[in-house]
C-alpha cells in the first residue's frame, strides 16, 4: 500500500475517533444535566443543612453588629420615650414632637433602625424650634443621621438657612463628612444654596476637601451647573481652575454632569480644559445641539 494510502486511512480513523468522543461527551453532559450534577460533583460533597430547632435571637449576635440601616439592634434598644419621638417625627407632628421632647427627655443620640437621629430628621425638615430644643438637651451636632448627613450637611443641602446658623453657632463640625463622602459645602454647592455657602466659608469650611469622587467644591458647582455659586467661590478666592487629585478641573466636572452652558462659562473665564477625554466630553455635549467653545 502506498504511503499516501496509508496517510488518508489515519485520517479517517482520527475524524471517526473524534465524533466518537464528541457525542460521548454531549451524552454525557445530558446526563448531567438531567441527573443534577455538574463538572464539580465530584469534588464538592452534598451538603444537607440541618434542621433548624428554631429562629435565632437577634440579640444574641447584637455585640457583633454596628448601628446602622442594616441593623435591627439600634431599634430593639431604644426606649418607648425614644420610639415615640421618631414616630412624631414620621409623622410631621413636630408641636407634638416638640412637647414630647420637653416632657420625656429621650435620648437624642441614638439612631433607629434605618440610621436616623432626631436632629438630623429636625434639622433636614427645617424645623428651627425642634433644633434649638434638641440642642439644648444635648444631641450631637456632628453624628451621622437621616440619608447618612449629619444634621449641618442635611440643613446645608434643604438650604434651611437658620438651623445651619444655630448649628454653627453650637460649633457644628464643617469639615466632617457625610456618608456619602459629601461635605457640608458640597452639598450647599450642589443645590446652589448661596447664603449657606457664604455661611459655611465664613465658618472656615475648605472648598478644596476632596469628596468621594476627588472632587472639591468649585467642581461641585460645576457638575451641578451652579454658576452663581461659582461666581460667588471665585468671589471669596477660590481658583475656578483648580486641579483635583486626578488632574481634573471645572470643566471637566461641568461636562460630566452634561452642564454645557456651564462648560462654556468657565472656558470664556480662562479654565482650560484639562484632558483629551474631557475634550471628547465637550464634543459630545456639542453633537447634542449645544455650542461649547
Amino acid at each position: 500500500m502506498s504511503s499516501v494510502c496509508i496517510q488518508k486511512a489515519a485520517a479517517l480513523a482520527a475524524l471517526a475517533l473524534c465524533q466518537v468522543f464528541v457525542f460521548s461527551s454531549e451524552s454525557h453532559a445530558q446526563g448531567f444535566q438531567a441527573s443534577g450534577y455538574n463538572e464539580w460533583s465530584g469534588f464538592v460533597p452534598a451538603v444537607v443543612e440541618p434542621v433548624r430547632a428554631g429562629p435565632l435571637v437577634d440579640l444574641a449576635f447584637q455585640d457583633l453588629k454596628q448601628d446602622g440601616p442594616w441593623s435591627r439592634s439600634a431599634e430593639l434598644r431604644l426606649s418607648q420615650a425614644e420610639r415615640r419621638q421618631f414616630e412624631l417625627l414620621d409623622g410631621a407632628q413636630w408641636l407634638e414632637a416638640l412637647k414630647q421632647l420637653k416632657q420625656d427627655r429621650p435620648d437624642l443620640n441614638r439612631r433607629d433602625e434605618r440610621g436616623r437621629t432626631p436632629l438630623s430628621i429636625a434639622a433636614r425638615a427645617g424645623e428651627l424650634e425642634l433644633v434649638k430644643e434638641m440642642l439644648r438637651q444635648g444631641a450631637d451636632t456632628d453624628m451621622v443621621g437621616a440619608g447618612g448627613l449629619t444634621a449641618l450637611g442635611a440643613s446645608s443641602f434643604a438650604g434651611h438657612e437658620l438651623v445651619v446658623r444655630e448649628l454653627l453657632r453650637k460649633d457644628a463640625r464643617v469639615d466632617v463628612p457625610m456618608s456619602s463622602g459629601q461635605y457640608p459645602i458640597h452639598l450647599a454647592c450642589a443645590s446652589g444654596q448661596l447664603n449657606i455657602v457664604r455661611l459655611l466659608m465664613a465658618a472656615g469650611a475648605d472648598w478644596r476637601l476632596p469628596n468621594r469622587q476627588g472632587r472639591h467644591a468649585v467642581e461641585e458647582a460645576a457638575y451641578f451647573g451652579q454658576q452663581q455659586v461659582l461666581a460667588l467661590l471665585q468671589e471669596r478666592g477660590a481658583d475656578l481652575a483648580a486641579l483635583d487629585q486626578y488632574r481634573l478641573n471645572a470643566v471637566h466636572a461641568a461636562a460630566i454632569g452634561e452642564q454645557p452652558q456651564t462648560v462654556a462659562w468657565l472656558r470664556a473665564r480662562g479654565v482650560v480644559v484639562p484632558s483629551v477625554f474631557s475634550q471628547l466630553l465637550i464634543d459630545q455635549l456639542s453633537e447634542g445641539g449645544v455650542r461649547t467653545p
